[in-house]
């Protein structure tokens, strides 16, 4: 009885070290440097990931402002107030999504047909396209505003790490390297590149974070 229960523990130990020897090799090839410090992904791995990629180019970058108001009696005109700043950024025409806070489901499509300023503020008068809720006297206004256009990438592609701003390059075979860029304006859907990228160089964006900590995982 002793002779079989050595065996079985002895088996035992060698099936837990062959596992640990296992594993370590499995982490160690996981987190080898490769020569040029990129990161790479498979195919398998990109089409479950819906890795994207997004050209570098110049775009109009919009900023929206959001402010709140009230709506008058014939539920077409919506009074607002903004900082100076922001009002700084709104012209008559400009585009208007607003909607009713009892009613978040129904966004009314507006324009700003008015905007003056009153002591240390501004007001922007709104009108709507059609007429808004009975039962719903106060509308959140987000108002489309122009900043111009400039060389940028889609916010998605930028990561912030150690106060740097940095986004991922392609470098071909499913490899990608990290470039430190430096930002201008950010936009709600766009962010300005002064630095670091030329039209036309790609940058990924959905899958970003994949890429980043793969990168960082190979470099500890």
């Amino acid at each position: 009885m002793k002779t079989k229960v050595a065996c079985c523990s002895a088996s035992i130990v060698l099936l837990i070290l062959a596992s640990g020897s296992v594993r370590a090799q499995s982490v160690r090839d996981h987190t080898r440097l490769t020569p040029n410090r990129s990161t790479g992904v498979t195919e398998a791995q990109a089409t479950e990931l819906t890795l994207t990629l997004t050209e570098t180019s110049v775009r109009p970058i919009q900023l929206w402002v959001r402010t709140a108001g009230a709506i008058d009696g014939s539920r077409k005109t919506i009074t607002a107030f903004v900082s100076p700043a922001e009002g700084a950024h709104i012209t008559v025409g400009q585009r208007v999504r607003a909607f009713s806070p009892e009613s978040r489901a129904s966004m009314y499509q507006a324009r700003i047909t008015q905007i003056r300023p009153q002591g240390d503020r501004m007001i922007v008068t709104a009108t709507l396209a059609g007429q808004g809720r009975a039962e719903s006297t106060h509308y959140v206004l987000e108002i489309v505003t122009e900043h111009g256009e400039f060389l940028s990438v889609p916010n998605e592609a930028i990561i912030e790490t150690d106060g740097k701003q940095v986004v991922y390059v392609p470098q071909g075979q499913g490899r990608y390297v990290p470039r430190e860029i430096r930002a201008g304006v950010q936009g709600e859907l766009f962010t300005q590149v002064l630095e670091g990228l030329e039209p036309g160089e790609q940058v990924v964006t959905f899958g970003s974070f994949f890429i980043d900590a793969e990168y960082q995982l190979k470099g500890s």
